[in-house]
């Protein structure tokens, strides 16, 4: 059984580490091979070394080791993710499309690798392809990975070709190669990649759609738009459904409804697994869920200040941070290709398939978010709560409460970030056979977003022993943020442990080449 603390554990530790964190685990240098020079962008450089501490890991504090060309193309997606979001002027990436395409991109690295192991067996031709012993060098592995990740990333983000294609080059292969020859590395790497491709082009996800992963639902919000911070009530159909907000001018969109009825790996069905549903509106429970939140939010302490905004993950977009888990773990126990090849293949097959579970049970409830519910509940009433940036806790009439973190736009129960997060802890917990993680961060005094150069007064470390305490916090964040109800969290958490379960159970299947 996964560790699961009954609450967050503290996070604040008297002094700062000199640990690996999600910003501080890559170390660049001016070399720098692998990273996509993406304009308009902040592209992290991927570096050539990792610098690692640890505590429970294989290596030494202090050991140094290249990373993996897994660990690059790693890299060049998330450089890609962010640049055409950020390219876009969105504060946040859609978390669901973010996690299909790096489960795509993993899944043509996975597939391309197995056809050099002995005994692994890739998703789309199993174990057809295996190349002979005397060809499962680390140069053909590296390169066919390359050709696999090259080819995928195009597909995905055909904006940033040339980036792409130097990516490639970089690594000393050539992107203009069109016809190579037949079971060489770079054939092997296409034919895989292009396998996975052709199959995700089917999925339900619409990939292929004008505008690309536009809705095939027809779903239609119940309330009509509100401006964010002038609430009307007067407009509200159905107080307990969801509403779209105008921000910035702007409506929301529910971000890709059809992912409820995409194509899983592991699970089932997409609704193999759901969460109770959320208390009725009116009722004592929703009433308490409301006061929980006000209570919160006219108590917000620097600490769960620096929570809400560090998982906000709007500088590596969700499901981001996971990837830095999944990085830390690698540079923590001396991890290769072989091993990078498979984590990174469990751990994004977890997070699509989250992505998939948590839209499903959002169908299910299309349930408000605490930005809409919050207003109309509380309007006419003074309530005690945070007042906007710099004011502190401040006496307000509860239609104009707010969240303090921005709310993205699709249904409140489930947290999605709670399913990534415990999905991808139970699947590194069982991958590594430990729940030990042992990453941190410090939060500088004054770095806030929300409240530059005010919050936190001091600075903040955020400190992870185990996996599960890293999940319980990502997902605690979006209450303290007053983006999710707590209903939201906790079982979203639980979900995503059992999403974990079953994409590790059916990825062993894959490495041990027992799949069928």
């Amino acid at each position: 059984m996964s560790h699961r603390p009954a609450a967050p554990a503290s996070t604040t530790t008297p002094a700062a580490r000199t640990a690996l964190t999600r910003r501080r685990v890559l170390t660049t240098s001016a070399a720098a091979a692998g990273a996509l020079a993406l304009p308009g962008s902040a592209a992290w450089a991927v570096p050539t070394s990792f610098e690692a501490e640890t505590r429970t890991g294989r290596r030494r504090p202090g050991a140094v080791t290249d990373p993996s060309v897994v660990i690059r193309w790693n890299q060049a997606a998330m450089d890609a993710i962010l640049g055409r979001y950020q390219a876009a002027g969105n504060r946040f990436g859609p978390a669901t499309v973010n996690a299909r395409a790096l489960a795509i991109i993993h899944n043509a690295i996975y597939d391309a690798w197995a056809c050099y192991d002995r005994c692994a067996v890739g998703t789309r031709f199993g174990g057809a392809l295996r190349r002979p012993r005397s060809e499962r060098t680390l140069d053909n592995k590296n390169e066919a990975i390359s050709y696999a990740a090259h080819l995928a990333l195009l597909d995905l983000y055909p904006e940033y070709k040339v980036a792409i294609d130097n990516m490639l080059r970089s690594l000393g292969h050539d992107p203009e190669l069109t016809n190579p020859r037949r079971n060489s590395p770079a054939w092997i790497g296409r034919r895989t990649a292009q396998a996975v491709l052709d199959y995700r082009h089917a999925d339900g996800a619409n990939q292929l759609g004008t505008p690309a992963y536009s809705d095939t639902t027809g779903y239609q919000p119940r309330n009509s738009p509100q401006i964010a911070g002038a609430f009307d009530p007067a407009t509200v159909t159905d107080p307990a459904h969801w509403t779209p907000l105008i921000v910035g001018g702007k409506t929301q969109r529910y971000l890709t409804p059809q992912f409820a009825v995409m194509r899983p790996f592991a699970l089932s069905r997409p609704d193999q697994f759901t969460v109770a549903a959320p208390p009725a509106y009116p009722s004592v429970r929703m009433t308490a869920a409301v006061e929980e939140l006000l209570d919160i939010s006219a108590n917000l302490t620097d600490e769960q200040k620096a929570i809400a905004e560090f998982w906000l993950n709007d500088d590596v977009t969700p499901p981001g941070a996971q990837q830095m888990w999944g990085r830390y773990v690698s540079a923590r126990d001396g991890h290769g290709v072989d091993e990078d090849a498979q984590i990174f293949f469990g751990l994004n097959m977890a997070e699509c398939d989250a992505a998939i579970g948590s839209w499903a049970v959002k169908a299910q409830y299309d349930f408000a978010r605490p930005s809409t519910l919050i207003p109309f509940d509380q309007r006419g009433r003074q309530i005690r709560s945070w007042g906007g940036p710099g004011r502190g806790t401040a006496t307000m009439d509860g239609v104009d409460w707010q969240a303090y973190v921005a709310v993205p736009p699709f249904p409140a129960t489930v947290s999605g970030h709670s399913t990534f997060s415990g999905a991808a802890a139970e699947f590194l917990r069982r991958f590594t056979g430990s729940d030990s993680f042992g990453d941190s961060y410090r939060f500088k005094a004054g770095a806030s977003t929300v409240e530059p150069g005010l919050t936190p007064r001091t600075d903040v470390v955020l400190h992870w022993p185990t996996f599960s305490e890293a999940a319980q916090q990502a997902g605690i964040s979006r209450v303290y943020g007053g983006m999710h109800w707590s209903f939201d969290n906790e079982p979203g958490i639980e979900m995503g442990h059992r999403i974990g379960k079953v994409v590790h159970r059916q990825a062993m299947r894959y490495f041990g080449g027992t799949h069928r």
